[in-house]
């Protein structure tokens, strides 16, 4: 029996390699970017057997991920349908990685003289020296990425759940997730940054019941690596570890003091790595004050024919034609500051609103809204329910190690909410921390709560 799968997988992988040969007949890059796909799944399933993981269900969601990611990347690529924004991100991505790579194919691997403001045209350009320098190469990369970041969905909600059915369920609603739909299939950043903050987030919660230091060595090297791609989510993810670590470590009271003094301290190295200061001090000073926040809220983003001030905003203004919104920063008074953050927050969490829909392309929102809403209210009914059933504390205890997603999804829409008032970028941008929250819609479904000792 054993050397009959053997043989049919063989099989499989035989046809497969052969359809590739057809295709390539037709479009050389299409065939060697679902090659390098072929490939890196290869290696992820190897490699899941190897830690002797045998969950079908988890490879059964992980192709499904790849299939549906597929689709929409061809679609995409072939129709050229991208009318939501991105795309002087995406070209630019495209345009570097292809330069990058043309220089290490002579030889040449100097980066001097390409401008770049982050390592992710490295990582694509590194893709195109060993295959093509194409843009459909690239965005077949972010495929795999795709099916990684659902791997980490998957193994998130089995950490709290301990439910199958509850991971897979998840992970098939992050499929079909609209924005991650189509940003996701871009050759963006975000497409990194999300399996990136989701294995965080794993290893996260597997060092507050079991802490070792090998995983919070991985943890500081993948933090880093977000602090330098969008250093507002490194920092949500940051602080969220350290308030985590003292309110629900299973260490006892004076290892997780003596750890923490120690992760406190090494902790602040990793933004200083990147020169932006010990705890990125040089950051915080450069964004963190009226004048820098103001002008985001106030001017980059404003809508077109909104601007107070024509000069100061000209050259901004049509970032946000369309799908920005004005919320003032209020800081004449801190009760205003207060209520307007909120109202920016509010916009962050569960915007577009439909009557802030302006445009027929802006209604794909809805397919991700209104569904966003149904999950949301109903997680927090399921959070009220289980406290009138079980009382606070012993709710607080069942949901203890769902913490860190909270307080990281807490963080990062509260960085979000703070600085952009475009609703295309904030879609984009909170791709993570939705997902993060999603991965907390099978506790709030739950109805035995406390049934696992967790």
């Amino acid at each position: 029996m054993k050397k009959y799968l053997i043989s049919y997988k063989n099989k499989i992988i035989l046809f497969i390699l052969i359809g590739l040969g057809l295709i390539s007949f037709l479009d050389k890059a299409l065939a060697i970017g679902l090659l390098l796909v072929f490939f890196l799944t290869l290696i992820t399933f190897l490699i899941l057997l190897k830690i002797g993981i045998k969950d079908k269900e988890l490879y059964l969601i992980l192709l499904i991920a790849l299939l549906i990611h597929l689709v929409v990347v061809s679609f995409i690529y072939y129709t050229e349908f991208k009318p939501f924004g991105g795309g002087a991100d995406y070209d630019g991505y495209n345009q570097t990685a292809i330069e990058i790579a043309q220089r290490f194919k002579q030889g040449n691997f100097s980066l001097e003289g390409i401008h770049f403001v982050n390592y992710f045209p490295l990582l694509i350009g590194i893709i195109y020296t060993f295959t093509l320098p194409e843009m459909i190469v690239g965005q077949l990369f972010t495929v795999w990425l795709a099916a990684i970041s659902i791997l980490f969905v998957y193994l998130i909600v089995l950490e709290l759940s301990f439910s199958k059915k509850w991971a897979f369920l998840i992970g098939l609603i992050v499929c079909i997730y609209p924005s991650y739909l189509y940003f996701g299939s871009l050759l963006l950043k975000d497409t990194l940054i999300i399996p990136l903050v989701l294995s965080a987030l794993f290893l996260f919660i597997k060092m507050m019941k079991n802490f070792s230091w090998k995983n919070f060595f991985i943890f500081y090297i993948i933090l880093t690596c977000l602090i330098h791609l969008r250093f507002y989510i490194g920092y949500a993810l940051l602080f969220s570890f350290i308030l985590c670590w003292f309110l629900i470590s299973t260490l006892n009271l004076k290892k997780r003091v003596i750890y923490g003094i120690v992760i406190i301290l090494l902790l602040g190295f990793s933004p200083q790595f990147l020169s932006y200061g010990y705890y990125g001090t040089k950051i915080f000073k450069a964004y963190l004050n009226p004048e820098t926040i103001t002008v985001y809220r106030e001017v980059v983003y404003v809508p077109s024919g909104s601007a107070s001030s024509g000069s100061a905003s000209s050259g901004s203004a049509s970032s946000g034609i369309g799908s920005s919104f004005v919320v003032k920063t209020g800081f004449e008074k801190p009760s205003n500051f207060v209520i307007k953050y909120l109202e920016s927050f509010t916009y962050s969490l569960l915007g577009p609103f439909p009557w802030q829909i302006r445009y027929r392309r802006q209604l794909f929102a809805l397919f991700e809204i209104i569904p966003w809403y149904f999950l949301f209210f109903i997680f927090i009914f399921g959070i009220i329910g289980s406290i009138r059933r079980k009382g606070f504390l012993k709710t607080l205890k069942f949901y203890k190690f769902a913490m860190p997603l909270l307080v990281f999804a807490v963080l990062s829409l509260g960085a979000l909410s703070l600085f952009i008032t475009n609703f295309g970028i904030i879609t984009r941008i909170r791709i993570p921390s939705f997902i993060a929250l999603l991965c907390l819609m099978s506790l709030g479904f739950s109805k035995k709560i406390g049934h696992r000792n967790i």
